[in-house]
């Protein structure tokens, strides 16, 4: 990155950011977030805007990243047609979603060349750490999720806590694509970016092992040449396939 621009953030804020949804609205999940979920204040866009300007401060990356993932993620979520509820968890928690990164060494988020076992086990905390800095703003449980859980992948293998399937919440499954979507359509200290055909290869060929294969089916279908109303609403032209991955 060659700086922090002057204001990321509340240009691109969405409309509808205001608490989502009320405690229990996404059903029996299996898991969830400790803490009992409480109505936010009236200051919490101040204080999510406040947190991604610290986290601009300190990983100008990761910062601008979560704003891309945040607009991708809720493109997906409405061509989902997901509930209001949903879309504004999306558009409140996944800013944060990595703003854990806040409590990794910058020789691990910045190092050139691959990590050693060590140094990815660092990373791997990076929810549970933002789980913890964003306790005090009262989230809802599903945004909570988002920011735990959006590491899990469809067969188990992710972190923190090894979800698997459904049992990992619906919200964390589409970050989940918009997340890595956006890393690999990036430039990163140790690797160039893929480009959007590349990107969506490689998302096709992980569905069913870290990728939920319905949502990723969607996902896909979504670059595809045919919709041009649709592909013309990507948040991101400039990284949009235009063939078919």
């Amino acid at each position: 990155m060659n700086g922090i621009k002057s204001d990321p953030f509340g240009s691109r804020w969405p409309d509808g950011w205001e608490s989502p949804d009320p405690p229990g609205s996404l059903g029996a999940a299996p898991v969830s977030v400790p803490g009992p979920p409480e109505t936010p204040g009236p200051f919490l866009k101040e204080a999510i805007q406040s947190l991604l300007r610290t986290l601009a401060a300190r990983d100008p990356y990761t910062a601008h990243h979560s704003t891309r993932v945040t607009e991708i993620a809720v493109w997906f979520a409405r061509h989902l047609n997901l509930g209001p509820a949903e879309v504004a968890a999306l558009k409140n928690a996944a800013f944060l979603h990595d703003i854990g990164k806040i409590g990794i060494s910058d020789t691990i988020l910045l190092k050139p060349g691959p990590l050693t076992p060590e140094e990815r086990a660092l990373i791997t905390t990076h929810p549970l750490i933002g789980e913890r800095i964003v306790e005090p703003l009262k989230l809802s449980r599903a945004e909570r999720e988002i920011i735990l859980f959006h590491h899990e992948r469809w067969d188990g293998r992710g972190y923190p806590r090894g979800l698997a399937g459904a049992d990992i919440p619906l919200l964390c499954r589409v970050i989940s694509l918009a997340d890595v979507y956006d890393a690999l359509t990036s430039d990163r200290p140790y690797r160039r970016r893929f480009t959007a055909s590349e990107a969506l290869a490689e998302i096709k060929a992980q569905a069913g092992s870290q990728f939920d294969p319905h949502l990723t089916e969607r996902f896909l279908a979504l670059f595809m040449p045919r919709p041009v109303e649709v592909r013309s609403s990507f948040p991101f032209p400039s990284r949009i396939a235009l063939t078919p991955a």
